[in-house]
């Protein structure tokens, strides 16, 4: 064989390699966002899969063990309250985790048992941090004295 065959074929492995590697690193990083309706309705197809889903903390499931740090919840999707997805997070319960705020949750779902094992719990922020809109005629810019611009 020659050596530019050689070449060619190893070039080839190594060209393989590095996309079945990305392919890899990509597929496992890539997680799927669902909402509490979709999950349910996927059933057995999402067994051992890694998730993303949101919801509405359902008011009146919350309890915490701050010695043991698990965090039991109840999630559903606004509108419908009956449809909810009992949840397990093992860590700090965030400061402004609270009932009815939306929770985005990275883990696995158990459809059988209806439950969400989220190993990653990020509250959305309300929407009491958004600015207020300025008033008609308030020009922005460095205030002189007196406040007024």
């Amino acid at each position: 064989m020659k050596k530019s065959h050689k070449f060619a074929i190893a070039g080839a492995v190594i060209f393989l390699t590095i996309v079945a590697l990305i392919y890899t690193a990509f597929k496992q990083s890539s997680v799927y966002y669902m909402t509490v309706p979709e999950l349910k309705g996927k059933g057995e197809s999402v067994i051992g899969q890694g998730l993303r889903a949101s919801g509405q903390v359902k008011e009146g499931t919350i309890s915490y063990d701050s010695e043991k740090l698990i965090l039991n919840f109840d999630i559903f999707e606004t509108g419908t309250p009956t449809e909810a997805i009992h949840v397990i997070y093992k860590g700090i319960k965030p400061d402004s985790f609270k009932a009815d705020v939306q929770v985005i949750l990275e883990g696995k779902y158990s459809p059988q048992e209806s439950l969400f094992k989220a190993t990653i719990l990020l509250v959305k922020c309300p929407s009491r941090y958004e600015g207020q809109t300025p008033p008609p005629g308030y020009k922005y810019g460095k205030p002189t004295e007196g406040g007024k611009v």
